[in-house]
Formats: C-alpha cells, structure tokens, sequence
C-alpha cells in the first residue's frame, strides 16, 4: 500500500514539475528559445526530458547516500 502512494506521489510531483516547465518556456518568445537551442514545437519533448534527467540524478544521489549510509 505504501509504495502504490509514493508511486501515485511521485507521478504527481513529476507532472507538477513537467508542467511548471512547461509554462516557464511557453512565457519565453521564440527568440529567446532559439538562444536556448529549442523550437516552440520541441517544448513538451524538453520539459520531459529535463524532468527525466533530474529523476535520474535524484535517484542515482539518494542510492549513493544510501550506499554511504550502509
């Protein structure tokens, strides 16, 4: 039971965190993605790849920490 709620939970703060990103490069205009190396149309694919990316270094520093801990 408790890891189905810390699944739904993290889900939750990962759409959260998608969508503020989201909203952060649709506010900015095209010139500025362009010196940010993204197009409008690429928006939603960058958003969930910085989420993924930042889930992936999370869990790679809390299993160190853990492994530090042991």
């Amino acid at each position: 039971m408790f890891d189905k709620i810390k699944e739904i939970r993290e889900t939750l703060r990962r759409r959260r965190n998608m969508n503020a990103t989201i909203k952060s490069l649709h506010e900015l205009n095209d010139l500025e993605l362009r010196d940010i190396g993204i197009h409008r149309t690429q928006i939603d694919e960058v958003a969930r790849s910085v989420i993924d990316f930042h889930r992936t270094v999370r869990n790679i520093t809390e299993q160190e920490s853990k492994n530090n801990n042991d």
